[in-house]
């Protein structure tokens, strides 16, 4: 049989591998109804997956809710506005809130609005300071593109579980994101069809009528089409949700510490962006 395998595996091959591997090994074993955390953890070590790995995964197996539905004809038709993502990640919970605060900061461009007891808000940065990230992200050219552009508050609930890993869960809110896109489209389909109306009012011949649909047919497409370009915003938030906790799970926050002082970082940043700017500057000139 000929060796479909490529030399170098990717990572949608590797998860199918390991996955179908894993199917074997428990196929192997006779389990009952069920098996107990020990078991799980013993039948691990047979195939040689560290202990620490799974208890991860136990807990968040554990801990894992039911994703949320959607609510409403809203959220059905346009777009959820209140997004979730979760996942258990190694370290303290001051730990892995210092790291998720710093990694908000520098990704997101959000700052702290309000911190709690296992629980932090953050709300995007000011005006000024969001154009100096913007500047120096151009200037730059390696950061990707936030992901909460259109978010307004971001929420963080941190549960310490068993020593050294905690419960992470990330809320995004971009409900008055969409009521933007729900209110213009609504103006856009309402113009259509009120422009129409006058029309078909002052109109006394068949053929002219169909002409004067025409406004409302352009208004409503055009308002559907505004308000389904919310979904994209919603579905790239979700993703950015994601990528936060992806992140932690990486990097396991054992040893954050405390992001600098805004003021500090604010400085440190304008002074960035005056220096780009003026060796773009002088590179302009001696081009000339």
């Amino acid at each position: 049989m000929a060796n479909n395998l490529p030399g170098r595996i990717d990572r949608a091959t590797f998860d199918r591998v390991l996955q179908r591997a894993a199917e074997l090994q428990a196929a192997s074993h006779d389990i009952g109804e069920g098996l107990t955390e020990d078991e799980v953890v013993a039948l691990g070590n047979e195939v040689g997956i560290a202990p620490q790995v799974l208890k991860q995964a136990l807990l968040e197996e554990r801990t894992r809710i039911a994703p949320m539905e959607p609510q409403g004809i809203l959220d059905e038709w346009v777009a959820p506005a209140e997004l979730r993502a979760e996942r258990v990640v190694q370290g303290t919970e001051a730990s892995v809130s210092a790291a998720l605060t710093a990694w908000i900061d520098k990704h997101e461009h959000f700052v702290v609005q309000r911190a709690t007891l296992g629980r932090t808000t953050y709300e995007p940065l000011d005006s000024f300071a969001g154009a100096m990230r913007k500047m120096k992200r151009v200037f730059e050219g390696t950061s990707a593109k936030p992901y909460q552009n259109d978010t307004e508050l971001l929420t963080a609930v941190i549960t310490p579980l068993e020593d050294g890993f905690c419960h992470v869960a990330v809320m995004a809110t971009l409900r008055r994101s969409r009521r933007n896109y729900v209110t213009g489209a609504s103006v856009l389909a309402g113009t259509g069809v009120a422009v129409t109306a006058g029309v078909m009012a002052l109109v006394q011949y068949p053929a002219a009528e169909l002409l004067a649909l025409i406004p409302a047919v352009a208004g409503l497409g055009t308002g559907a089409l505004t308000v389904r370009s919310f979904r994209p915003i919603s579905t790239r938030a979700q993703l950015g949700l994601e990528r936060m906790l992806d992140d932690l799970e990486r990097r396991p926050a054992l040893g954050a510490g405390s992001p600098p002082p805004r003021s500090q970082q604010l400085a440190r940043e304008v002074g960035q962006v005056v220096k780009d700017i003026t060796r773009e500057v002088r590179k302009a000139l001696e081009e000339k």
